[in-house]
């Protein structure tokens, strides 16, 4: 199983993360190139296999 993140921006897109253990929120949103600020909504998403 894998566990993603799905962002959905304010302008409509949406961006998916692999989450990765022991990875705090600050260094996600870094990896996924955008600002809190930015997100509408977001979602946990558990997968058995990779997007």
């Amino acid at each position: 199983m894998y566990n993603y993140r799905v962002y959905t921006l304010r302008d409509g897109s949406k961006r998916i993360i692999k989450l990765k253990e022991g990875e705090s929120f600050k260094e996600e949103l870094q990896r996924a190139g955008i600002q809190e600020t930015q997100i509408f909504q977001m979602q946990l998403v558990e997968k058995t296999e990779q997007f």
